[in-house]
């Protein structure tokens, strides 16, 4: 790749790193700890971290501060005995690494001269996440890992040590990519890079953007909803959605030579900005879609719109189904697993599940067994049992799906918990510890993911959830069944609903939908019902807070169901 190539932020290590110093100057003090987590499409890939000793006195008000005493690192490794070890992990080389920190300035100073004592040279991009978050979150007092951990409710174990300060860093760039990303369409490292450092929007220096529609930033509420930007003839250029539509219409109303091309020209011929607040996130992200495709406005089709999130499907109509990695959910009958953060995580999968289940791998949707078909090279590598030729039977084959299915769902002897226990076991008795290591912190992150799969999978498949979303503005109720929004109660403080009333109603909803049918109607999904799926899985991928959604299985009770949208 081109040094002078933008790099897509999918492609992107993010090197995520904090470091603990005895004092202040780069040139003069030293480091006593270094945490680096590298990270792409917004999963962990790798860590290192390391107390190391500074060759010098650490001062008592640095003890205080960190908790790293003298006796803690005498007896670790200098930084010079660490420096080949650490510029390997930065992949310095590489156009496709940023190294990341919240005031990272001091961090790169600090390796920078480091490296530069040991005869080495580094030149790296750096993201700082404290400058984006001086853009983001503008009406947030204090911009310290702390305050900005608080805003996101990232909780943060022991401040001022390395690997927790850099975790925490590590998720609040999620955050912001996912806003950058998502809402800004921002596609490009060079997008985000410049972004960092463009002009803070200040009231009393008024946009060019704000004195063409002739609004101010106070005429929109902080509240999710809808906007829609419109030409001078009244015609609707653009339409999207907010979390807080006063902070999003302040990201285009800034002095914005940062935007993307597509962006610049759709301000140009913005003249009026009109706003239908909602309940919800989910709200709007549904009322956009559905939006976008009545008016269909020219520039929604020019610029990205939502990311949408990968699955993980098998086929099961298919007699001799394999896995595949695919973005779109058909009414099809097929198990759709998902959706998942990352494709990344999804090739990880993918790459597992190839390498310990025999399903077959070949491109055809649908085989045919036959004498004729002589079986691939996977048959004699052991890793397909090739039924296209009768070597396995349909029944033998349906077996290895449902280990798949189990590996997928964390449930049975074949989970992935299993399998990479087994591995880190046997890695750890050939005293290869640091495959083992890197299995056991891989184990980590995949319980997290596919625990958290598990139950969007069964929002996909067939089952039934609520979802419950709470802001200053209410109360909002979906109720969703096989995928599809069949159901929405919003209860609103400023709609006068009777509290006792809508409770009743819910009750009844929830008997007649959830408890008294035995099995929901199921039917071809129009255009609009498939948007809906889709949109309602990827706030589910999204969405952090399990609190605010329920699946409901056979050993629920209408009580429990109660309860829990009551709370």
């Amino acid at each position: 790749m081109k040094k002078n190539e933008s790099v897509n932020i999918q492609d992107v290590k993010f090197v995520v790193c904090d470091v603990e110093t005895t004092g202040l100057s780069p040139v003069y003090n030293r480091i006593t700890e270094i945490s680096l987590i590298k990270v792409q499409n917004g999963e962990i890939i790798d860590k290192y971290s390391s107390l190391i000793n500074p060759q010098q006195h650490i001062p008592g008000e640095i003890t205080r501060l960190t908790g790293i005493a003298n006796e803690d690192v005498i007896n670790k490794p200098s930084f010079g005995v660490l420096s080949q070890k650490i510029l390997s992990f930065l992949d310095c080389g590489e156009n496709t690494v940023v190294f990341t920190g919240h005031n990272v300035s001091f961090d790169y100073k600090f390796l920078f001269h480091s490296f530069e004592r040991e005869g080495i040279q580094i030149n790296l991009k750096t993201l700082c996440t404290c400058k984006l978050a001086r853009r983001l979150l503008k009406n947030l007092r204090s911009k310290s890992l702390l305050n900005v951990a608080s805003y996101y409710k990232i909780k943060m174990e022991r401040q001022h040590r390395a690997f927790d300060d850099s975790l925490a860093t590590y998720k609040i760039l999620n955050n912001f990519l996912d806003v950058l990303c998502g809402e800004s369409e921002y596609d490009t490292i060079d997008e985000i890079l410049a972004f960092q450092n463009k002009k803070i929007y200040n009231e009393g220096n008024k946009s060019p953007v704000l004195k063409n529609i002739k609004m101010t930033l106070k005429d929109f509420p902080q509240l999710p909803g809808v906007y829609f930007m419109k030409s001078r003839n009244g015609e609707i250029l653009y339409i999207g959605k907010a979390k807080s539509l006063r902070e999003r219409i302040s990201s285009y109303v800034g002095y914005n030579s940062e935007h993307s091309d597509k962006i610049k020209k759709l301000l140009k011929y913005v003249r009026t900005i009109e706003f239908e607040t909602t309940n919800s996130e989910l709200s709007a992200l549904i009322l956009e879609s559905n939006l976008i495709k009545k008016h269909k406005p020219r520039f929604n089709s020019a610029i990205k719109r939502f990311r949408f999130h990968p699955f993980l499907k098998i086929d099961v109509q298919n007699s001799f189904p394999k896995v595949e990695k695919v973005y779109e959910i058909e009414n099809d009958g097929a198990n759709y697993y998902g959706p998942f953060r990352s494709g990344q995580t999804v090739n990880k999968l993918l790459t597992d599940i190839k390498d310990e289940f025999k399903l077959r791998k070949c491109e055809q949707k649908i085989i045919k067994p036959s004498a004729d078909n002589s079986a691939c090279m996977y048959l004699e590598m052991g890793k397909c049992n090739a039924p296209c030729n009768f070597t396995q039977s349909q029944k033998d084959y349906a077996e290895e799906v449902q280990k798949v299915h189990g590996f997928i769902t964390s449930s049975a002897k074949h989970s992935a918990q299993n399998l990479y226990e087994i591995r880190m076991n046997e890695f750890s008795e050939n005293t290869d510890y640091e495959r083992a290591a890197f299995i056991r912190d891989r184990l980590q992150d995949l319980k997290k993911v596919l625990s958290y799969q598990k139950v969007i999978t069964s929002a996909i498949n067939g089952k039934k959830i609520i979802i419950k979303c709470v802001n200053d503005a209410g109360k909002e109720i979906f109720f969703i069944q096989n995928g599809k929004l069949v159901k929405t109660y919003q209860m609103s403080p400023d709609n006068g609903y009777d509290q006792r009333n809508i409770l009743e109603e819910l009750t009844e909803t929830t008997e007649y939908l959830f408890f008294s049918l035995s099995k929901f109607v199921q039917h071809k999904f129009n255009p609009t019902e498939k948007d809906e799926i889709k949109v309602i899985s990827n706030w589910l991928a999204l969405n952090k807070d399990r609190n605010t959604f329920m699946e409901i299985s056979d050993q629920h009770s209408i009580e429990d169901v109660m309860n829990f949208l009551a709370k």
